[in-house]
């Protein structure tokens, strides 16, 4: 359910494709919401297509999959299903389009051909290669990315942007963490770092969340990431705990303090009570 990326190898040509497209350096942001996890039935795909050179966007897609839309009890199982009218405010705006899944993997592909987009990438990328091949194989339809490498931009924001102290600061003002208190980094939280905009709220839509995605993934660049690589995710942003404790002899108390972390050997308490 999060944005994919995808781009060209041809840069700086000024050829032209069969359809009359400059052959440049383009990509592809992409993104998908399903009904759950495993039966991951998806009745929302958004994408974008911009320059990679000069980040202006060429194509905005948003698509409503019409046999998921139409199927009600299924629709009813999406954990977002009560934003439906927001969709049919969309839809009568001509803003999205309902149609069939394997017309938006025919029209996806093709605008893959045309802009020569050869590498995909997105934000927690195993579950959106997952979805594609789930709901191609349901639907009996090409799968557009099966030629396509891909990337997971989670992995360019744990490299550039989470792992970083002004990202934690950023956590740490505006509380931005798990139920297990460590800090968020999931897509909605590195793009309120980004943009400075500690209320934004991801919309969770195709077309929307492919555009801050994408914008994830540039800041990523401009930090010197590169196209067409893989860096580690960190699906796990520790945050120190600080606990109180209190040393005591014979009543007495020696030290008041917190302890980030604590251990024992040799009979001996050892504790730590900065981060280092």
């Amino acid at each position: 359910m999060y944005a994919i990326l995808y781009t060209s190898n041809a840069e700086g040509t000024t050829a032209t494709n069969q359809k009359g497209i400059e052959i440049m350096s383009y990509s592809m942001a992409f993104d998908t919401e399903t009904t759950g996890l495993d039966k991951c039935f998806c009745y929302d795909v958004g994408y974008v297509i911009f320059d990679n050179d000069t980040h202006s966007i060429v194509e905005n897609k948003h698509f409503v999959i019409e046999q998921v839309w139409h199927n009600l009890p299924l629709f009813e199982s999406a954990y977002y299903k009560e934003k439906r009218a927001l969709y049919v405010s969309l839809m009568r705006g001509h803003k999205a389009t309902m149609t069939k899944w394997g017309y938006v993997m025919q029209e996806m592909a093709r605008d893959i051909k045309n802009y020569d987009i050869t590498d995909a990438y997105a934000y927690n990328s195993d579950f959106d290669d997952k979805v594609f091949t789930y709901n191609c194989d349901w639907f009996k339809t090409i799968n557009p990315f099966d030629n396509v490498a891909i990337h997971d931009i989670w992995g360019y924001a744990s490299e550039f942007i989470t792992s970083t102290s002004d990202y934690k600061e950023f956590c740490e003002l505006h509380q931005l963490f798990t139920e297990t208190e460590n800090y968020k980094g999931s897509a909605e939280a590195v793009y309120r770092y980004i943009t400075n905009t500690p209320d934004f709220s991801e919309k969770h839509m195709g077309l929307y969340d492919s555009q801050i995605e994408a914008e994830i993934l540039f800041s990523c660049l401009d930090k010197g990431a590169k196209l067409a690589t893989d860096y580690k995710v960190n699906k796990v942003l520790k945050r120190p705990q600080i606990k109180p404790f209190i040393i005591k002899v014979n009543g007495n108390v020696l030290y008041k303090g917190q302890y980030i972390k604590k251990y024992t050997q040799n009979d001996k308490y050892y504790f730590t009570t900065e981060e280092g």
